[in-house]
């Protein structure tokens, strides 16, 4: 049986890891969690507040559109209706 552990393992060194190694790690930690934090900081500087102001403004338009598409109330509270008189004999 064949296990990806032992694949991943090189048989021509035993060393544990030397210096140079342990360095190339660290940075790529570092280089790593630095672009974790620069996502998160242009996530948190950029497109939160560009989605928070996208959904006022289209909360706002489409308050206005509704109000556009009803008809106009009349302003002296009098409501405006047409009658039909029907003459019985």
């Amino acid at each position: 049986m064949d296990y990806a552990v032992f694949r991943t393992r090189t048989t021509t060194t035993t060393r544990s890891g030397g210096l140079l190694s342990i360095l190339v790690r660290l940075l790529a930690v570092a280089a790593a969690g630095i672009a974790l934090l620069a996502m998160m900081l242009i996530g948190l500087f950029v497109v939160l507040p560009l989605l928070l102001a996208g959904g006022a403004v289209m909360c706002f338009y489409l308050r206005r559109r509704v109000r556009q598409a009803r008809p106009p109330q009349p302003q002296d509270g009098v409501i405006d209706a047409e009658y039909t008189i029907i003459e019985h004999r």
